[in-house]
């Protein structure tokens, strides 16, 4: 299975990020940037009702301009961060009318991120790779 290496906002509407994982996540820095490293989902391969794998790749996903972050996360007794959805509404300009900015929400097994951004980078840091297992688990 071979993918285009870099991923941004105008690929959205055709990227999913159902049971990712998320290994980490780095807070808005200077930059304004919110990056997290995450094994991707490309493809989920199944015969019938069975699953007999996944194509993923580990990857690093960078928003830009992030402003009102909000993140609420109960880790608990729980070992692993598992991305539900990750949406995205209410487009609308910034203050000066420069950029088209987004709000976005990723919505954890055990929490929550949200945040305004004007897009995302996503890239692979290696082509797909059949796993019997959502994750990769390498890091």
């Amino acid at each position: 299975m071979l993918e285009k290496e870099v991923w941004t906002e105008e690929d959205f509407d055709i990227m999913g990020w159902h049971d990712n994982r998320l290994y980490s996540f780095s807070m808005p820095n200077e930059k304004f940037e919110l990056a997290l490293d995450i094994d991707y989902i490309f493809k989920w391969e199944k015969s019938g009702d069975q699953y007999l794998g996944f194509w993923v790749s580990a990857s690093d996903i960078a928003f830009h301009n992030v402003s009102d972050f909000k993140i609420q996360i109960e880790q608990g007794q729980a070992l692993l961060c598992f991305i539900m959805g990750l949406t995205r509404k209410n487009s609308h300009l910034s203050p000066n009318g420069k950029c088209l900015l987004w709000d976005y929400e990723i919505e954890l097994d055990t929490g929550v991120i949200s945040f305004t951004s004007t897009g995302f980078t996503q890239k692979l840091r290696h082509q797909p790779i059949f796993s019997k297992s959502q994750d990769l688990n390498n890091r």
